[in-house]
């Protein structure tokens, strides 16, 4: 959705001042990384809704597969288009949506219009990013039935509850409760309070599936709220 912040990984300059200029003229707040490891410092320090990410980036053919692998093992909620010129054959192809990419687009192959319009529709609706569930190691969501499966139980959510768990699964860094109240997820005049209380309800929603699981998947720190893969 417009206002949201796109981080752009791409190691050519040239393309890399396109797509920033591109998404600023469409309304969104863009921020670029050269490289995988100042593309992970920033993911962890600033809160990003979606990645277009270059495959092949300077550290070596493999960078961009290994970045992808560990937002995806990170952040399993955020979106991640593939852009590349170079690893266009279908084992790549395929490697990357097995790792977990929302789309792949061959550079110069596909007007950017297109590449804009896939980026928008995996925005909506707060932030989906994914069609389908999102699977956190063993824990599985599902956002369009209001579940959360453990192992072989399974939960329903509220609807309120659900938005907090797709805003949590869609960014890339804690949220704190005034993120929330400004994500529209609760009355623009709530406290902080009842935004940590609506919390702890979901976190002692999820310890039905197993106990001491809402503290472990919703994880609370100085800096916010996030989630955390549950492997074992």
């Amino acid at each position: 959705m417009l206002g949201s912040s796109v981080l752009v990984v791409e190691d050519e300059a040239a393309m890399q001042q396109q797509l920033r200029i591109d998404l600023h003229d469409l309304g969104y707040r863009p921020s670029a990384a050269s490289s995988a490891p100042e593309a992970r410092e920033l993911l962890e320090r600033e809160r990003v809704a979606a990645v277009l990410l270059d495959l092949v980036l300077d550290e070596g053919e493999d960078s961009g597969f290994e970045l992808l692998q560990w937002i995806r093992h990170h952040h399993p909620g955020l979106p991640v288009i593939v852009l590349s010129a170079a690893q266009v054959n279908s084992a790549s192809i395929r490697k990357a949506y097995e790792l977990g990419a929302s789309s792949y687009f061959v550079k110069g192959n596909v007007p950017m219009a297109h590449i804009y319009s896939d980026l928008a529709a995996r925005l909506v609706e707060r932030g989906t990013g994914r069609p389908g569930s999102y699977r956190f190691g063993k824990l599985e969501f599902d956002p369009t039935r209001r579940t959360v499966k453990f192992g072989r139980g399974e939960i329903h959510l509220t609807q309120q509850q659900t938005a907090v768990v797709l805003f949590l699964a869609q960014g890339s860094k804690s949220a704190t409760a005034r993120d929330l109240i400004e994500a529209g997820l609760f009355r623009s005049n709530a406290a902080h309070s009842t935004v940590h209380s609506a919390l702890l309800t979901l976190r002692r929603r999820l310890d039905e599936l197993e106990p001491g699981l809402g503290q472990k998947f919703v994880r609370a720190t100085p800096r916010g709220y996030h989630l955390v893969p549950m492997h074992d």
